[in-house]
């Protein structure tokens, strides 16, 4: 069985979590990343996506992108755009679509628990794009690319996250695709 931890969260400020929110890097080509932050300095996406702060000419994995990703991170914790939550905690995420709802724990993971197939590999991925991510989030010392996992249900786990989203979530918004986001924070050290 897979282990998972608790963690230290740099997350959006409650009043920022929209303005932040941006989709995955890997849906947008160059062009596409750069008219998607265009009139935005906050989208998440001027980090995952570095690149954009930069011309044409400038190559997407010069050490200047990654610099510039964590540069662009520094500068918005400073700024308050993001906060850090005091001591390790779990988060609850859940996005919503045509009234379906999926609903994830955010944890850590074990990096050997994944190259040893104890978590299951959902995807293959390109080795060029894993350098790249690793990359970023070495430079960035953050984990800036959630990978998403599943796991079997059980009543137990069931029976928490429905304790948990019966409370006031720490964001809640739609975004411009439609798609609901909320967010919760579990800190209750019994339950942590």
């Amino acid at each position: 069985m897979a282990v998972v931890k608790p963690f230290i969260c740099i997350r959006p400020a409650k009043e920022n979590a929209a303005k932040v929110a941006s989709l995955p890097y890997d849906v947008y080509n160059r062009k596409e990343a750069c008219a998607a932050v265009a009139g935005n300095p906050v989208s998440f996406l001027n980090i995952d996506r570095a690149e954009t702060q930069f011309s044409d000419d400038v190559d997407t994995y010069a050490d200047c992108v990654y610099e510039k990703a964590r540069e662009l991170l520094d500068t918005q914790i400073a700024e308050g755009v993001y906060v850090t939550d005091a001591g390790d905690h779990y988060y609850l995420y859940e996005l919503t679509m045509d009234g379906r709802s999926q609903t994830g724990l955010v944890a850590c993971a074990s990096i050997d628990e994944y190259e040893n197939h104890v978590i299951k590999k959902h995807e293959n991925t390109r080795a060029e794009k894993e350098a790249d991510r690793i990359r970023h989030v070495d430079v960035c010392s953050a984990q800036t690319g959630p990978i998403f996992l599943a796991y079997r249900a059980k009543d137990e786990i069931r029976a928490l996250v429905q304790n948990v989203k019966s409370t006031q979530p720490e964001f809640s918004f739609t975004s411009e695709d439609g798609i609901h986001h909320a967010g919760w924070k579990i800190e209750e050290p019994e339950l942590v």
